[in-house]
Parts: structure tokens; C-alpha cells; sequence
């Protein structure tokens, strides 16, 4: 069942545009517009409005895209449903993942899930959290790991993964002068009260973290210093042991370092990573095996 082609329209409808969406589809642009004069052709009616800068998709354009959408959606739950029947381990799904964070979380998980599924694609769409719920919101994706500010504000149709602190990373220069609370076990503790002063690395607006690490000033009446904002983990500490300031980093990714001082933030600092799932999304055997290793994985982070 061949339907790749169907595929061509609903990119050019996402990218806005023919020159990005064959540079995505991995086909000449000249052959990209060529199948798209012909199916208008074909079908007496224009798809797209052509603008100077983009490409919209008209009231036709829109029909015929939902409804490859749907075809796309159906034959590859019918490969799957046959997958599970014979056991034949092939089929697809696709998944959503948050940059730096989730794409580490991924390549934990996709080494196991390739040795039982060698021959079920997964496909990955990497983007911030409110991109990825509107995108299972029009079936773009299958399902997506997500870290979310709260636990009361969880997707209706989601798992709940794993709860994790974050906590501080400071320049263990700039930790001499600070007001540390020290426990009798694990880390010492801060309150962000007395970071005011400190330079920070934040996240970038619109992410989760960003997100955390405003409301956690702001519940303490501080307009902290920012002088950096970068989404890597890894850069960000890199950045702390350069004594350019302190940052936030989920526990998962910390790092040793004899120039870091890590901390308990004073409020804690946590976030809540689920999965979420499109609607009328059942799983079959080999998207259950991926959501298993990806529970196991956040389950070892504890």
C-alpha cells in the first residue's frame, strides 16, 4: 500500500512552502512542484495559495490534507494491528521529544527498543512543550515525552513518568560567599533569596524550565540577574564551571565537577515528565515496549 505520496502534500501544508518541505522529503524541488501542478491538475482545483513568502492551503487544500492525514493514520494502524497478529515486529510510530533533554532520554531508550523492534521506525519530532501537545492535538505525532510545571495540569490522555527536582548548579567560586543550609545527608540547600545578586543561565522563554525558574524568583520577589539563555544542559554547565553564573539542571543531568557546587533550591524546584498520547491512541505491542523502557529509564533517575 503505497501512499508515500500523500505524504509530499501534507509537507508542503507544514512547511508552508515547496523549497523546505523537499528539502525534508529528501526529493528535488522541481519534482516536489511538478507532483503538485499535476495532482491540481488532476483534480481541476487549486490546493494552495501562492504568496511571496509562503504557500496557504485553501479551502480544498485543507480537505485534501485532512484526509491524507487520516489515510496515512489508518494504514498505519492496520500495519501495526497486522504486526501484533503475526508478530512480525515491523510497523511505525512517531514520538515528540523536548530539545537537549529529551533527545538525551532518547538515546537511552531507542538502543534497547531497536534489539526486540530492529525493523519498527520511529520517527522524531523535536520541539518545545506547547508545540508538541498542539501537535498530538492535530495527530501530527503519536505520542510525546514532555515535562510539565505541574502535576495538576497533566493531558487527560498521558502517563505519568517521573517527578524530578531541579537543582542548582553555582560556580564554586561564587558558593564561598553564599548562605548554604547544609543537610545531614545529600546536598546543601539554598534559599533563592540570597541568589539576587548572582548571575544566572536560564532556559529560553516558552520551555518548561524557564517556566520553573521564573516562577521560583518571582514567588520570592526577585528580578533576577540573567546573563545568558541557552536550552543545552551540557552548555549550561560548561558555562558554570567558566564562573559566567549558576543555573537550574534537572537531576538527571547533572554532572560531576570539581568547580560545581550543586544545591537544593529553597523552594524546591521540580517538574512532572509525562507521555502523552494522540487521541484514539492505543498502543500496540511495540509503542507499550518503548513507553515501558522510557518509565524505566526516568525510574532509574530516582
Amino acid at each position: 500500500m503505497d501512499l508515500h505520496h500523500l505524504e509530499y502534500i501534507i509537507e508542503i501544508a507544514d512547511m508552508r512552502g515547496i523549497s523546505r518541505a523537499a528539502d525534508n522529503l529528501h526529493i528535488t524541488q522541481s519534482t516536489l512542484s511538478q507532483y503538485l501542478s499535476k495532482l491540481e491538475a488532476e483534480l481541476g482545483i487549486r490546493l494552495f495559495d501562492r504568496r511571496r513568502n509562503e504557500m496557504a492551503l485553501t479551502a480544498a487544500g485543507q480537505l485534501y490534507v485532512e484526509a491524507c492525514r487520516q489515510m496515512l493514520k489508518e494504514k498505519k494502524e492496520l500495519y501495526n494491528q497486522l504486526s501484533d497478529l503475526t508478530e512480525s515486529k515491523i510497523g511505525s510510530f512517531s514520538v515528540g521529544l523536548t530539545p537537549q533533554w529529551g533527545a538525551v532520554a532518547y538515546s537511552h531508550i531507542i538502543g534497547e527498543f531497536n534489539k526486540l523492534y530492529p525493523n519498527v521506525k520511529v520517527t522524531v519530532k523535536e520541539e518545545t512543550a506547547v508545540p508538541l501537545m498542539q501537535m498530538l492535538s492535530a495527530s501530527q505525532i503519536d505520542m510525546a515525552i514532555i515535562p510539565l510545571a505541574d502535576d495538576v495540569s497533566l493531558p487527560q490522555e498521558s502517563m505519568l513518568l517521573h517527578g524530578e527536582e531541579l537543582i542548582l548548579a553555582i560556580p564554586k567560586s561564587h558558593a564561598a560567599a553564599l548562605p548554604f543550609t547544609y543537610m545531614e545527608k545529600g546536598l546543601p540547600a539554598i534559599d533563592v533569596a540570597a541568589l539576587k545578586k548572582e548571575p544566572m543561565i536560564f532556559s529560553q522563554n516558552k520551555t518548561t524550565i524557564r517556566k520553573l525558574e521564573d516562577q521560583c524568583f518571582a514567588a520570592q520577589g526577585i528580578f533576577p540577574k540573567v546573563v545568558a539563555e541557552i536550552n543545552s544542559h551540557p552548555a549550561s554547565l560548561i558555562m558554570v564551571e567558566q564562573e559566567i553564573g549558576s543555573t537550574f539542571v534537572p537531576v538527571s543531568c547533572a554532572m560531576a565537577s570539581d568547580a560545581i557546587v550543586y544545591a537544593h533550591a529553597i523552594p524546591l524546584v521540580q517538574w512532572f515528565v509525562v507521555v502523552a498520547f494522540r487521541k484514539d491512541f492505543t498502543p500496540r505491542q511495540s509503542e507499550k515496549y518503548f513507553i515501558k523502557l522510557a518509565k524505566n529509564y526516568f525510574d532509574s533517575k530516582k
